[in-house]
């Protein structure tokens, strides 16, 4: 529990918030009654004074985040070559050739990027999951 008073803010510990809901059973007070008398013994402020005593939300701490000095996948990963989806493409260059097309670039078992009577085209290839 957070309480202020005259502009300064006191944060109470589980012990304290337990002794102010003590003393509101035992004197059967509400707990504004009960934070005051809290306040007044442990000497916060002077007995019998009519200091305005306010509860309020709890203080949220801002979280801070250290960087980490290297990045966070270090390791690189092994990439499983699909057979399959490279002789297909190896088939597509070959009948591309064979049209008069321009091969400019094959990436790995991905697309074929190619040049066909003067526009650019690029035939990607994507292999499907088998339906569960």
């Amino acid at each position: 529990m957070t309480y202020k008073i005259e502009g300064k803010y006191f944060e109470l510990s589980n012990e304290d918030a337990a002794e102010i809901r003590k003393n509101m059973k035992d004197f059967d007070i509400s707990m504004d009654d009960a934070a005051r008398m809290f306040f007044e013994d442990w000497e916060y402020i002077p007995a019998g004074s009519k200091v305005k005593i306010e509860r309020v939300k709890d203080l949220q701490t801002k979280k801070e985040y250290a960087k980490a000095e290297k990045p966070r996948n270090a390791k690189p990963r092994e990439r499983k070559v699909d057979e399959t989806k490279g002789n297909l493409l190896a088939g597509c260059r070959v009948y591309l050739e064979g049209k008069g097309a321009n091969v400019i670039a094959v990436k790995t078992e991905t697309e074929i990027n190619f040049e066909y009577e003067g526009a650019s085209y690029t035939l990607k290839l994507t292999k499907h999951r088998a339906p569960k």
